[in-house]
């Protein structure tokens, strides 16, 4: 399969040199955070650090922006 590239913007993008990856900065506020550790403790019977949760966030935005670039690369064929 073949890596699609990443479109570096202006909009407070980023590198990230401990994860050599481009992201943009976000602000999750501690609520929401406890919230997700939650829902995965009840899911996963284990308990989550904040900062479990807070790659949790991370990880599933990510996620969801390259299902996003994927759909976006499909329909401009």
């Amino acid at each position: 399969m073949v890596k699609p590239k990443r479109r570096v913007t202006k909009r407070s993008v980023e590198r990230n040199a401990h994860t050599n990856l481009f992201s943009r900065q976000r602000v999750v506020d501690e609520a929401f955070l406890e919230g997700t550790a939650r829902l995965f403790k009840a899911r996963t019977g284990r308990s989550l650090s904040t900062e479990d949760a807070r790659q949790i966030v991370d990880n599933l935005g990510s996620f969801f922006r390259i299902l996003a670039e994927w759909d976006r690369i499909d329909r401009d064929k």
